[in-house]
């Protein structure tokens, strides 16, 4: 049986997966990371994001600005071919963005085979599992969504946001 430090130690390394995976621009949350999270709290684990800026290392820093590099890359990479896609002017581009997208994928790759046990995202303080806080908006907003911890939960459950919501197709939070 796998002790809870080991279990911080593949729930990061899960993160890391995810945050280097295709999709690690899109606003949704990975199906594994989210799966691990849910075990660990029917252990008894509180699970969430940290309050201040935790520090991390200048190492995870470098390979966090990394990172951020590239998820901003397939992101305007995506954003550009659907502008194309859409514009009436000219020819699309679209081999140019396509190849965006695979060298920033190629990236993430590079950096899921240099770091292939993450970086620590979370750490274990008694029984909270703390995510910590990026440095960078971009990049803790991808990493909430991909681990399924919502910054803002709160705002959710308001009867003015519910208003708004009301006509927008939501993917359901796959932690409730």
């Amino acid at each position: 049986m796998a002790t809870i430090n080991q279990k911080v130690d593949q729930l990061n390394k899960l993160t890391m997966i995810a945050m280097t995976s295709k999709d690690a621009y899109m606003h949704t949350a990975n199906k594994e990371v989210c799966e691990f999270i849910n075990s660990l709290k029917s252990e008894g684990y509180n699970i969430y994001e940290g309050e201040e800026l935790d520090v991390y290392t200048e190492y995870e820093v470098r390979v966090i600005d990394r990172l951020t590099a590239l998820i901003t890359q397939l992101a305007a990479a995506d954003e550009l071919i659907c502008y194309e896609m859409t514009d009436d002017e000219g020819e699309p581009e679209l081999d140019l963005f396509n190849s965006y997208l695979t060298i920033a994928e190629e990236g993430l790759m590079e950096c899921r085979v240099n770091y292939p046990d993450g970086i620590r995202f979370f750490y274990l303080d008694g029984d909270d599992i703390i995510l910590k806080t990026a440095p960078y908006f971009l990049f803790q907003d991808c990493i909430t969504d991909k681990v399924g911890l919502y910054a803002s939960e709160e705002i959710l459950k308001t009867e003015e946001y519910l208003e708004i919501a009301a006509n927008e197709v939501w993917e359901k939070n796959p932690l409730d």
